[in-house]
């Protein structure tokens, strides 16, 4: 029977149909049931594979075999773009992503093209929250999910120093 799976996780169990049994006999007539196999694995890529019935035999009915198919599908990837900050009047930092659901001990160096994270920020973007925003990724195996994270733009320091100055003794203070 055809079948289906996610990216990386284990084959589910393969069932067998049949048909062309007479008086209303079932699979249970059979002397030695057929099994199934598949090439596909844990780390098979996305795609189609054969799930292939073999090995079946009884004294009554010649057992004749079709494949069925494995779809295995793409696995969801969620890419969160790391909560950032920076003082007002500063160029934006380097955004980061975080990735969670990766299969087989897999990591971000398997992505055939990473995400990136953006901000409409400028250098003269208020004090507050802003959107960072990941998009972009693409993969064989993966469907990305975004999660959005907040670029903080924090009160820069202004120093302010009273000029020095003069005066003769008896005069009015300057300006």
């Amino acid at each position: 029977d055809n079948n289906s799976k996610l990216y990386g996780d284990a084959n589910p169990a393969f069932t067998i149909s049949y048909s062309g049994f007479k008086n209303t006999e079932s699979s249970s007539v059979i002397d030695t049931s057929p099994t199934v196999s598949t090439t596909a694995t844990l780390t098979s890529n996305v795609g189609t594979y054969p799930i292939v019935p073999s090995g079946g035999l009884d004294n009554n009915y010649s057992l004749t075999y079709v494949n069925g198919s494995l779809a295995i599908n793409k696995a969801t990837l969620t890419a969160t773009a790391d909560n950032n900050s920076k003082l007002y009047g500063d160029a934006n930092p380097a955004f980061t992503i975080s990735y969670s659901g990766f299969k087989n001990t897999e990591s971000s160096s398997v992505i055939d093209t990473s995400p990136t994270a953006s901000t409409t920020t400028t250098l003269s973007s208020n004090v507050g929250s802003y959107i960072i925003v990941p998009s972009g990724g693409t993969d064989n195996n993966y469907t990305f999910t975004y999660v959005e994270g907040t670029l903080a733009i924090t009160k820069a320091t202004l120093t302010v120093t009273a000029d020095n100055n003069s005066k003769l003794y008896g005069d009015a203070n300057p300006a």
